[in-house]
């Protein structure tokens, strides 16, 4: 979600390697039309007012899905078997990946399977309802639950794609996890708080070699840290892919990929 923050301290500002990776993001993201969002016209109001509304940073994790899978990279699609989304709330970023799918003419026998997770049941239902809109309810499965934990064994190396809007602004850790809708924000410390948990999970998901996943974060978070964690306990490269401002600070998906088998 893109909320105002501070300005960065001294030790938040990148490394020189970084900011480049870093630019080269932005003009990435600026070269790229804006993706069509997948139909929401089913919902009301009042499930903006428990689900995450479709923001900037939404919009900017759909686009680089577009950009990896769409138009003349959809064959890419054809390595896509598995798509897990952890806290799905609307769900739109896993649809478009299904809606994908189907128009790579995946068939549908090989199991093609899109799984959802929030421990919202209203995301969920929300998810569901979306993915019906759409036409893609066949070979989606939602679960309430924390992160992917009751699907970790089911699962473990076979994800292709992961996508993670994760709750990324920095509040105070009580506020993590709550029963509200500022669940969906709140990051805790350094906004990281519900990420770092993820992480293990993640890499313990991601197929071999192909699975990738998709991650916002804002600066705030310490995202050249977030590269050199990953890399270190679990041999994940993860680079800045997509950025681009909104407000008074920058969003990036980043793209993180599996430099051995685990």
């Amino acid at each position: 979600m893109a909320e105002m923050h501070p300005l960065r301290s001294d030790d938040q500002i990148p490394s020189e390697s970084f900011s480049c990776l870093n630019q080269e993001a932005v003009k990435l993201a600026q070269s790229c039309e804006q993706t069509t969002v997948p139909s929401l016209d089913h919902l009301r109001m009042s499930d903006y007012n428990v689900v995450y509304e479709p923001s900037d940073d939404t919009f900017l994790m759909l686009d680089a899905l577009a950009h990896e899978f769409d138009n003349e990279n959809l064959k890419r699609m054809k390595n896509v078997k598995y798509v897990l989304e952890l806290g799905c709330g609307t769900g739109v970023s896993t649809i478009f990946l299904g809606m994908l799918m189907k128009k790579a003419k995946l068939d549908p026998k090989v199991g093609a399977r899109l799984f959802a997770t929030d421990i919202n049941q209203d995301a969920l239902r929300v998810t569901r309802e979306t993915a019906e809109a759409n036409e893609i309810l066949d070979i989606l499965e939602t679960h309430q639950c924390d992160l992917a934990t009751p699907l970790l064994k089911e699962l473990e190396h076979k994800c292709d794609v992961i996508i993670f809007n994760p709750p990324y602004v920095p509040t105070p850790d009580d506020e993590v996890g709550s029963d509200g809708i500022e669940a969906s924000w709140a990051g805790g410390k350094d906004g990281r708080v519900v990420f770092d948990r993820a992480v293990p999970q993640i890499a313990r998901l991601l197929s071999w070699p192909h699975g990738t996943a998709y991650i916002i974060a804002v600066d705030d978070n310490k995202p050249e840290e977030i590269a050199s964690l990953m890399m270190r306990e679990y041999g994940i490269i993860v680079k800045p892919f997509f950025r681009r401002r909104a407000r008074n600070e920058f969003l990036s998906v980043l793209k993180c990929t599996l430099s051995r088998k685990l």
